[in-house]
């Protein structure tokens, strides 16, 4: 709703002080008795329910209930107090159902008010049968409105949705090409380079013992130990660099916060990180296990539940060390062992691989991941 807020916002608001303000000037106004008093009354519940109900956008959903029933009440008594009054609350509260949810018993609320209003209209005398069409039909107009409204403001969350999923996809794509470049360079190295120098080192040190058994001056062999041992430095670099672009050292906890990072980045919903305990080291099939189940469980609230929030709790414990990732949002993906991509099968492989254990499943109305590694 960032885009929308720019405008529907405020013209919400400068509808509702309209409202005010012709029950205001309108032929019975505001008094401190009689109609005059109801009329203020109403109008002023009218406003203190309608302002919060435009601008907090996640609020329960009992609340928007609340509101909307306030708004509806409101309405009906502004026209009750004054029957001559334009009817443009009810309009407004028509386009304003189905802006929040729930989405079915707001609009139900609004064709109460409408009722009721029809009610007081045709209590008024003759000749209002017509107007009431016309409320109606305004009405409706306006209910529809709302929901285009909101239509449009599904639409471009899903496709500001989609937009950092393709984004998230390109920096994968990203990244496996360069690990699959430096992969290339390794093996480059390994089997050029290093099987080189180990030849070259071999050659050497051959030929300073067989300058030694024919008595070969001192200077020769000097420079045969020298040309040696930069033989022997150059191929522990060349190992060294091996290692490197191949990444040996496997992602672990150290690694969560950036993942949660990633995470906030693709996905609209709010993420929360807690971490007990004192952390230990953990060997590497453990740490790789703790942070791919970190891993396929926020993919999964991305693939299945993209605005759910995300609770990942991590406890480090005497005996064990404990991940639970919990969203409210159902995204569980596809059932063990016909998960997508890595999928709670892989989970629990991992687990089993590190002597862990998965537990997985729904949780509310959410969805739970719980990996368990003794320490």
């Amino acid at each position: 709703m960032t885009s929308s807020r720019q405008w529907l916002i405020p013209l919400g608001l400068a509808m509702v002080a309209l409202v005010a303000a012709s029950a205001a000037l309108g032929p019975v106004g505001f008094s401190t008795s009689g109609a005059g008093m109801f009329n203020a009354a109403a109008a002023a519940a009218f406003t203190a329910a309608a302002v919060p109900y435009l601008l907090k956008d996640r609020l329960p959903q009992p609340a928007y209930v609340v509101l909307m029933v306030v708004m509806a009440a409101a309405v009906v008594g502004m026209r009750t107090a004054d029957p001559t009054a334009e009817v443009t609350a009810l309009f407004l509260i028509a386009a304003f159902a189905p802006l929040r949810p729930p989405r079915l018993l707001l609009p139900a609320l609004v064709l109460l008010a409408a009722c009721a209003v029809n009610v007081v209209q045709l209590s008024t005398g003759q000749g209002v049968v017509s107007l009431v069409l016309a409320t109606d039909a305004g009405a409706a107009f306006f209910l529809l409105v709302g929901v285009l409204l909101r239509r449009e403001k599904e639409q471009r969350e899903r496709i500001a949705v989609l937009l950092r999923q393709v984004e998230a996809g390109r920096e994968a794509e990203r990244t496996a090409a360069a690990a699959a470049e430096r992969a290339r360079l390794a093996r480059e190295m390994h089997d050029v380079l290093a099987h080189t120098l180990s030849g070259l080192s071999l050659h050497l040190e051959g030929s300073r013992l067989l300058a030694r058994s024919a008595g070969a001056d001192a200077r020769l062999l000097g420079s045969l130990d020298r040309a040696g041992a930069l033989a022997k430095s150059g191929l522990a670099e060349a190992r060294r660099a091996v290692l490197a672009l191949r990444e040996d050292e496997a992602p672990g906890p150290g690694r969560l916060q950036s993942l949660l990072d990633q995470h906030r980045d693709a996905a609209s919903g709010r993420l929360r990180f807690n971490s007990r305990g004192e952390a230990v080291p953990l060997p590497q099939e453990a740490a790789l296990a703790l942070y791919r189940t970190a891993q396929e469980a926020l993919s999964n609230v991305r693939k299945h539940a993209p605005g759910a929030d995300v609770d990942v709790d991590l406890s480090w414990e005497r005996t064990a060390v404990r991940l639970t990732v919990t969203d409210n949002g159902a995204a569980g993906g596809a059932a063990p062992g016909g998960g997508v991509g890595f999928g709670l099968n892989g989970m629990a492989e991992r687990a089993r691989l590190a002597g862990g254990t998965v537990e997985a499943g729904p949780l509310g109305s959410g969805f739970r991941v719980r990996l368990t590694i003794p320490v």
